[in-house]
């Protein structure tokens, strides 16, 4: 659907011949079918995406208005409806957007918030108000319609990414996991309604929107962290690659080369899970990442360290390893069963773990 301001900017032949669908502009057009097209398309879609939404048309939608037939289409609809505004700076930080913004929110409109960038008007150069990435979209569209919340109201730590021990200031021990995995489960727990911490080693990954986010880079601080953020009664998510070893020594300038060999001395991590294994007080999912054995080793992981689910795969597996899309993971749990999983995207990886995680916490009440 396109409002005739859009039409101004992009003919709707160019987004038919890019789609291959058919584009409403005109409300008052005559049906091709019994139905009135509007009325139609609102209880055909499952969700409503208006992107980029001007200041124009939040405004409409914040008055109830129905002029064209994409405000029309939004007041039939029953379908969760999400907004990307894009706007000059001025617009988006006036009163009236700002109030619009207060109202449509209250009535469970899915808001994408803009970003800071690059604007269309060149005199203005860069400011808040250009549209958020399609990422950033795609992720509230997950959160709109993924019902019902199921864990609303429950907190999840989650914990993601790798961890970098240093033994000078450039040089360190860490290993290529990228976070993945654990900023999957963060946002489908959250669009499953979770109050949702994420706890991360350095990454190049966007944390998704509406989790509390917080960035460590070596295994301590990462357990301070989880410490500070242990959800009580709620569910802790041990997805972090983190370092089993640092070096004893930091060197404060970096280490010379010599022609000598080099010795660096190592010792161990303190152990995430175990330490807060001691109180437990939540549910505790951990991950396993071997290259052999990888079951039996994952089970005796997962009794050591009092965990009621742990997801074991192996890197050497296609479609299962580091910086990839997908995973192929196997769920232990301490009854005894288990499940093996078919390789598929980590989005739909998470929400298999999150599923379980839920029948385990309805169990527990």
């Amino acid at each position: 659907m396109m409002t005739p301001g859009a039409t101004k900017f992009i003919a709707p032949l160019t987004f038919q011949a890019l789609s291959g669908a058919s584009v409403s502009v005109d409300p008052f057009e005559i049906p091709r079918q019994d139905d009135i097209e509007h009325i139609e398309l609102s209880h055909w879609a499952d969700v409503i995406v208006i992107a980029p939404a001007t200041a124009n048309t939040l405004a409409k939608l914040a008055a109830g208005m129905a002029d064209n037939v994409v405000t029309a289409s939004v007041l039939a609809t029953h379908a969760p409806v999400v907004l990307a505004p894009a706007m000059n700076t001025n617009m988006w930080e006036n009163p009236a957007t700002v109030e619009n913004l207060r109202r449509l929110k209250e009535r469970f409109f899915y808001i994408v918030e803009p970003e800071y960038g690059e604007l269309a008007s060149k005199r203005e150069g860069q400011g808040m108000g250009r549209m958020a990435r399609i990422e950033r979209v795609l992720t509230q569209v997950l959160y709109a319609v993924t019902q019902p919340k199921t864990l609303a109201g429950v907190r999840v730590t989650v914990t993601a990414g790798r961890t970098e021990e240093y033994f000078d200031p450039v040089r360190m021990l860490t290993n290529r996991a990228t976070g993945r995995m654990g900023f999957a489960l963060a946002e489908m727990a959250v669009a499953l309604g979770a109050e949702v911490t994420l706890i991360s080693g350095p990454t190049d990954l966007t944390p998704p929107d509406g989790v509390r986010y917080f960035q460590v880079i070596h295994a301590r601080q990462m357990l301070e962290m989880v410490q500070s953020h242990y959800p009580n009664n709620g569910v802790l998510i041990m997805a972090a690659a983190v370092s089993d070893f640092r070096p004893e020594a930091f060197s404060q300038n970096k280490i010379k080369k010599t022609g000598d060999s080099l010795q660096v001395r190592l010792v161990p991590n303190p152990d995430i899970l175990a330490s807060v294994a001691k109180h437990k007080k939540a549910l505790h999912v951990g991950f396993a990442l071997e290259t052999d054995d990888e079951i039996e080793r994952a089970r005796d992981k997962l009794k050591r360290k009092k965990l009621d689910l742990i997801v074991v795969n192996n890197p050497n597996v296609p479609g299962a390893g580091f910086a990839v899309s997908t995973n192929k993971v196997t769920l232990l749990f301490k009854d005894g069963t288990t499940q093996e999983l078919p390789r598929m995207d980590k989005r739909l990886v998470a929400r298999e773990i999150l599923i379980r995680i839920i029948a385990l916490l309805e169990q527990a009440s």
